[in-house]
């Protein structure tokens, strides 16, 4: 996989209490993979899909905060792992990653 990376807006639910969530803005650091290797990447060896949270925990690299007034963002409060306690947020963190993937 390359090394690469890239940045996407996005907003996630996180809990907030029991059976309570609610939306966060981030700006998510994807580690980019190949476009022609993306049909290799969401199955397991045998041939079984891939977990959405499995695939987001591979390719979110860092999450952090929309821009500010400076213009930058800066590292975000919640972690990857805070992001991925919810399988929706998981589920949004995929989708995401592979509408913006950049397919050169």
């Amino acid at each position: 996989m390359s090394t690469t990376t890239f940045f996407c807006n996005l907003s996630v639910p996180i809990l907030v209490g029991e059976d309570r969530y609610k939306y966060i803005p981030i700006v998510g650091v994807f580690r980019s993979i190949p476009f022609d290797q993306v049909d290799e990447w969401v199955m397991h060896p045998d041939g079984g899909p891939r977990s959405d949270r499995e695939l987001a925990a591979e390719v979110l690299v860092e999450i952090r905060k929309p821009l500010g007034a400076s213009g930058r963002t800066a590292p975000h409060a919640f972690d990857v792992a805070d992001i991925l306690q919810l399988d929706r947020a998981a589920a949004i963190v995929v989708s995401t990653f592979l509408a913006a993937l950049p397919r050169v």
